[in-house]
């Protein structure tokens, strides 16, 4: 799988340095480059998490193999603070029955602008990247698919699915809380907020008990 990953990223190289080289004076950290660990393949439910933006990461822009390692080093969050993202995800991938540091990330934009969110030009350029994702699907083949991206980016989301449909979930709105429908995103696919905004809304436990109902159905 890393050599699939590795060739996907290679084949986009100059596109991200022509993302960089735009925006020249710029701290674009990135790009955000899959290499998930072994506990991924080996999970009885495989969880990718899609989230917005890194909060800051390297710059191995010229050693895609490098700027992998990151990814790898990072080890979704083994050794990172117990942020409400790494938190809620350790719990989900518990409700699954996964073991800790089991899931596979990526992000949305695959660069961050100053450790926070693009915006503008910025957010417009790296856009051009999104259809990367369809590929990582494909590649990666996850079970459960959550996407912490909230409905700010349900915009882009149509753009890379085309025809996507978000489908109502008993006692949320579909900005709180939604499933996904499309051909290229597996069953359990799902839209929330961002955890932060989870936690901050009192949905965190409803949120995790309704993922762990739909793996016990699953599992039937």
């Amino acid at each position: 799988m890393k050599n699939e990953l590795l060739s996907l990223y290679t084949s986009r190289q100059k596109d991200f340095k022509k993302i960089v080289e735009t925006f020249p004076e710029d701290d674009l950290a990135g790009p955000l480059l899959m290499s998930p660990d072994s506990a991924y393949f080996t999970s009885p439910n495989k969880l990718l998490i899609v989230g917005q933006e890194t909060n800051g990461w390297s710059y191995h822009i010229n050693e895609i193999e490098k700027q992998m390692t990151t990814y790898e080093k990072f080890n979704v969050g083994i050794d990172y603070y117990a942020s409400p993202f790494w938190n809620i995800t350790r719990k989900i991938e518990n409700a699954l029955d996964n073991k800790p540091h089991s899931c596979a990330w990526t992000n949305l934009n695959k660069f961050d602008l100053d450790s926070g969110r693009p915006h503008g030009e910025y957010e417009t350029a790296i856009s051009a990247l999104d259809d990367i994702l369809l590929s990582e699907l494909e590649i990666l083949k996850p079970d459960f698919c959550l996407f912490y991206t909230g409905p700010s980016f349900d915009y882009r989301l149509k753009t890379i699915f085309q025809e996507i449909e978000f489908i109502e979930i008993p006692n949320f709105t579909i900005k709180q809380f939604c499933k996904l429908k499309h051909p290229n995103l597996p069953e359990n696919s799902y839209r929330s907020h961002h955890p932060k905004s989870l936690r901050i809304r009192h949905l965190e436990e409803d949120f995790i008990n309704y993922i762990k109902k739909q793996k016990n159905k699953s599992a039937k």
